[in-house]
């Protein structure tokens, strides 16, 4: 497993587009930031915007302009489908299982890599508008610690489930586009339409819906158990797929 943990380290940080998507990553957090701040203040300077200072809350903020923002999570997002989509676009996949010919480690190895490397990303793109905002008097960074741990978990679970999601679709498919421009379609277009047409026939749709249910659990509030078991669920599945998939067929 060390091999292989070695192996997925040197061809990760090796890879010139996987510092650049990155480095966009952070730029563009603290970018939408700071533009999040400045339109902010200049509708609480505005008499009659019906907006106060403090009115929203700090993490309200930092989950729109990263969590929940799908230019950021598309950067991560191509990061984590190069962990195998580039393998089989470049056929060095072929390389790969013939050096480590027990496929399940290779697959744990380049997770493990893959989201410590995100990861650790992710929380500079979190704590950098965090940090931004909190210097501000436009919003509310007045919440206990207990609440913003808890934020920050559970976007931490949606960000990884979100990276697995990528990850499973690309050993599905074995194109690199496709795993990244699947769940933005399904979060930004299909769930919306389906919500929004659906709900009249099938009043329970959008309680099953995976990215909905995501976002919902990284807000908080009611049926936050109910709505991380039902992103949960769906990540598991479609991990389960992709590596029995990625076991029996051929390289």
């Amino acid at each position: 497993m060390a091999g292989i943990l070695r192996y997925e380290w040197r061809r990760i940080t090796t890879i010139r587009s996987t510092w650049i998507l990155l480095g966009l990553a952070v730029i563009f957090s603290i970018g939408f930031s700071w533009l999040a701040m400045a339109g902010l203040k200049s509708a609480t300077s505005t008499p009659d915007s019906g907006l106060a200072p403090n009115d929203l809350l700090i993490t309200e903020i930092v989950g729109q302009v990263v969590v929940a923002n799908f230019i950021v999570l598309v950067l991560f997002a191509t990061v984590a489908a190069q962990a195998f989509g580039q393998e089989y676009r470049n056929g060095t996949i072929r390389v790969t299982l013939t050096a480590f010919p027990k496929r399940l480690p290779v697959v744990l190895g380049k997770v493990i890599v893959c989201l410590g490397l995100l990861t650790a990303v992710f929380a500079v793109c979190v704590a950098a508008p965090y940090l931004l905002l909190s210097s501000s008097d436009v919003v509310n960074s007045d919440i206990s610690v207990s609440t913003m741990l808890g934020f920050f978990l559970r976007s931490w679970l949606y960000f990884c489930g979100y990276m697995l999601v990528v990850i499973a679709l690309t050993l599905i498919t074995r194109i690199l586009a496709l795993a990244v421009i699947i769940p933005l379609l399904m979060a930004v277009v299909f769930e919306n339409l389906a919500s929004a047409l659906g709900s009249r026939w099938l009043p329970w749709i959008d309680n099953v819906l995976p990215f909905a249910s995501g976002s919902r659990f990284v807000a908080g509030g009611e049926d936050l158990l109910r709505n991380g078991l039902v992103f949960g669920a769906w990540v598991l599945v479609l991990s389960v797929v992709g590596v029995v998939l990625f076991q029996k067929r051929d390289a």
